[in-house]
């Protein structure tokens, strides 16, 4: 951002422009700086120069804006909301001390993707200079969902192979992505892949991919690449071409049995602990003892 072009713009708090354009530049330093965020996340807008800790706060100037839009501002010893940020953009007065003038911008949104300029204004001796420039450049980004992969019938190509379907999704990620398969299997050499992406405005982006490929493959995977955070997001489906159906019927009838035998093995186990209960209650009465002649007897000889 040029700077002299940014202050050119529409007078955003009291006198920014007093002292004429000419007049308000005195030695200024310049600097330019990239930052990245999250959505729904937290990004620090840095404007640090530790030489201009030594003022006082009510001799420092401090005012955040994007293009003549006005982020926050700090002047007359007081710090400026403004709005549509009052409740997302914080200053650290307290570090002003130390030179620290950096802007904590929260809850980012994809609309927040801009430039942003950082001016600071010293009094020098009796009118404000601007002494600072800092243009920082905002990236927000969002993480994708692990894809969600589907499997439609197959179907014959007109060479009589084969085909399956497979549907790839995501969501909820920033920028547009960069989608690819493994293997790559098609109908033809010209369309493997029919790709829909749907990033509206300042909106998170919505990904479909459909894939066609051999079923003689027997798996497919679907990456999800975002470049802004350098980060892959994949996921794999597998199938069995040629036992499908077989393997779906044994399966449905080994639950289909699971009941039944549960039920049989809960009888016979009842059924035994009933049975030995009893069988021990007459083996009790069977050993009563009686008392003969001072001598205790048993019906049972050892």
């Amino acid at each position: 951002m040029d700077p002299v072009r940014g202050l050119r713009g529409n007078r955003l708090v009291p006198g920014l422009f007093e002292c004429g354009l000419i007049l308000c530049w005195g030695t200024v330093h310049l600097s330019t700086i990239a930052v990245s965020g999250i959505v729904g996340e937290s990004a620090l807008l840095p404007c640090v120069n530790s030489t201009l800790g030594k003022h006082a706060n009510d001799e420092i100037r401090v005012y955040w804006q994007r293009g003549d839009q006005c982020i926050r501002a700090f002047y007359s010893g007081k710090e400026h909301t403004c709005q549509n940020y009052s409740h997302r953009a914080y200053l650290f007065t307290k570090g002003f001390k130390s030179g620290n003038f950096s802007l904590l911008l929260s809850d980012l949104r994809v609309s927040d993707n801009a430039e942003y300029a950082c001016i600071i204004q010293i009094k020098q001796p009796t009118e404000y200079n601007v002494v600072l420039f800092v243009s920082v450049t905002l990236q927000v980004a969002a993480h994708y969902v692990e894809p969600v992969l589907t499997m439609e019938p197959e179907q014959k190509d007109q060479v009589g192979g084969e085909l399956v379907r497979v549907n790839c999704s995501s969501w909820g990620g920033y920028p547009k992505p960069i989608i690819y398969w493994t293997p790559e299997s098609s109908l033809s050499q010209n369309q493997t892949v029919e790709n829909h992406v749907h990033c509206s405005g300042e909106e998170l982006c919505n990904i479909t991919s459909i894939l066609w490929i051999q079923a003689t493959s027997n798996f497919a995977t679907c990456s999800i690449y975002n470049p802004k955070l350098q980060e892959n997001k994949t996921a794999t489906l597998s199938w069995n071409s040629s036992r499908n159906d077989t393997i779906l019927a044994i399966s449905n009838t080994h639950h289909r049995w699971i009941i039944p035998i549960a039920l049989v093995t809960l009888i016979i186990a009842v059924s035994l602990a009933v049975y030995l209960s009893m069988k021990f209650r007459t083996l009790l009465n069977e050993q009563r003892c009686c008392v003969q002649d001072g001598q205790v007897t048993s019906k049972f000889s050892y």
